[in-house]
């Protein structure tokens, strides 16, 4: 199949990661790959890459120039550009069908969307909540994007931003676009997200779900010793890790690692951070800041290095960080949310808070330290579990025989064969 991947950024940040790893075991599957992108790397990849937007559109002197346009006309100007820009690329390469990502930044837009359904069969990787919200990625508490999001958004500054003024147009545009396009499929990594998108606006549509996939041979166990060594980690005590592409966004959890770690009674602990961003730990704990790596090879040693990864964020779909540091064999705690409990299987893969409070965390951390120094080992469960359900190929595989129901001249699905994990879900 020709498959076009469309998506703002190419390779940078976690959904971008998601896509990039899909899009990769695709073409080593044999399927002709063209990523349509706002924000391109620049590199070498096992696919083609395309300009969703006109290069001067990122320049900084057209932005400028059309910042009072938007400011009357709510951005029409970006999304005119934008589907026009698209519509032409997706005609020069007459995919056979086309899958969504992220269209959170860089004058992508949901309407967007509208120009691919015209194109082939269209089906959306969702990677949080926005295609079915106002503006924002993850709702935390408010549940307004069930009846209709509007100006008293309680974070309408939290990435992405959008004016309180826009926020009731942009959730009535998204319900008008999924309302007319009723053949667009969504597809997720999480049965948490499934659940959020088919109560909200994706009710109607077919929603499956097929978790994220891993290059395995990447990302594997290796001495810790040697790990450590090689990051320059010298301690007495337990390992922790904590990983995320901003440490200190109020989705990421930073707060609740800091106060868990002055709770936690054991000493000595060294704590390596893996990201942009510093966060104010106790002075008595060893700190081995790795500051932001995009080096995959960087990643794959400080998860070895780690007895634990601690992954504190408050909401979260189905996060890139806890999939690698299982596969390196390393176990994880965490909360009880979203789609985390896919993951972290207490008693196999790792340990669970059941309230999302520093003081829950730190009990799950200390007993985690506690089974650990007796001698409990899960390294090889984690390992294991990624294996066998989180593969790329396997992922890419389920994708295909997904696409190859609405492909134009694809063979039909034989009677019997399985497009689904065994932790898969279809909501209709």
């Amino acid at each position: 199949m020709r498959i076009a991947i469309v998506s703002d950024s190419e390779t940078a940040g976690g959904a971008a990661v998601a896509a990039s790893r899909l899009a990769g075991a695709l073409a080593a599957a044999g399927h002709e790959i063209v990523r349509i992108v706002s924000i391109p790397d620049g590199r070498s990849h096992p696919w083609s890459t395309r300009r969703a937007v006109p290069p001067y559109a990122r320049s900084r002197y057209y932005r400028l120039g059309r910042l009072a346009v938007n400011c009357v006309a709510d951005g029409v100007l970006d999304e005119r550009m934008a589907e026009r820009w698209l519509g032409q690329a997706l005609g020069e390469v007459r995919p056979d069908v086309i899958n969504v990502h992220n269209l959170h930044s860089a004058g992508m837009r949901p309407s967007l969307v509208r120009v691919c359904a015209g194109h082939a069969p269209t089906f959306w990787t969702l990677h949080d909540m926005w295609s079915f919200t106002g503006r924002c990625a993850y709702s935390f508490d408010c549940r307004k994007f069930l009846t209709g999001c509007d100006a008293s958004c309680p974070t309408p500054a939290e990435h992405p931003a959008l004016s309180p003024r826009r926020i009731p147009g942009a959730w009535r545009k998204r319900k008008q676009l999924l309302s007319d396009c009723l053949n667009i499929t969504a597809v997720t990594p999480s049965r948490w997200l499934a659940r959020e998108a088919a109560a909200g606006l994706w009710s109607g549509h077919r929603v499956e779900v097929i978790p994220y996939g891993l290059p395995l041979g990447v990302y594997q166990p290796i001495d810790k010793q040697i790990a450590r060594t090689a990051l320059g980690i010298r301690c007495s005590g337990p390992v922790l890790l904590v990983a995320a592409q901003g440490l200190t966004e109020r989705r990421k959890g930073g707060d609740f690692l800091v106060e868990a770690l002055r709770r936690l009674s054991m000493r000595p602990v060294t704590l390596i951070t893996l990201g942009s961003g510093r966060l104010d730990v106790p002075d008595d704990l060893q700190l081995h800041e790795l500051g932001y790596v995009d080096h995959e090879r960087t990643k794959v040693l400080a998860y070895n290095a780690a007895d634990i990864l601690v992954h504190p964020a408050p909401v979260d779909n189905f996060p890139n960080v806890v999939m690698e540091s299982m596969a390196c064999g390393t176990p994880v705690v965490g909360f009880r949310t979203g789609g985390v409990p896919e993951l972290v299987r207490p008693g196999l893969t790792g340990w669970l808070a059941d309230e999302i409070s520093a003081r829950c965390l730190s009990e799950a951390l200390g007993l985690a330290l506690s089974q650990l120094g007796a001698g409990v080992d899960l390294s090889e469960a984690c390992r294991s579990t990624t294996v066998h359900e989180y593969d790329e190929s396997l992922q890419a595989a389920r994708y295909v025989c997904l696409f190859g129901e609405s492909a134009p001249g694809r063979p039909e699905r034989a009677r019997g064969e399985d497009c689904s994990s065994e932790s898969a879900l279809t909501c209709r």
